[in-house]
């Protein structure tokens, strides 16, 4: 496995880690049984040649909508800079992939 890769899952999972502790309520609260968990994604997963933006190309490859991507880029250069890929809407996870 290419260290980048181990790095973004690393860093996908720290960012995870980091989510979870930083809300201790919601980990003991009841659940109402959801269907799905939504989640965001870094910034980190989607950059695969690490260049600090996320390209049409690279949203692609992680399943993006083109129109979703055209939707974030806001300055229309063909890339989506930390700012814009924040706005991003977050992903659900159904609970049966999840699992």
């Amino acid at each position: 496995m290419p260290s980048s890769t181990l790095n973004r899952m690393i860093l996908a999972l720290a960012a995870t880690a980091a989510c979870v502790l930083s809300a201790p309520g919601l980990v003991h609260a009841e659940k109402s049984a959801p269907k799905a968990e939504v989640i965001r994604a870094p910034l980190e997963l989607y950059d695969t040649n690490e260049d600090g933006y996320v390209s049409a190309e690279e949203a692609a490859q992680q399943k993006m909508p083109a129109r979703t991507f055209e939707s974030l880029d806001v300055d229309r250069d063909g890339r989506l800079n930390k700012d814009e890929f924040g706005k991003a809407p977050p992903m659900r996870l159904d609970e049966e992939v999840s699992k």
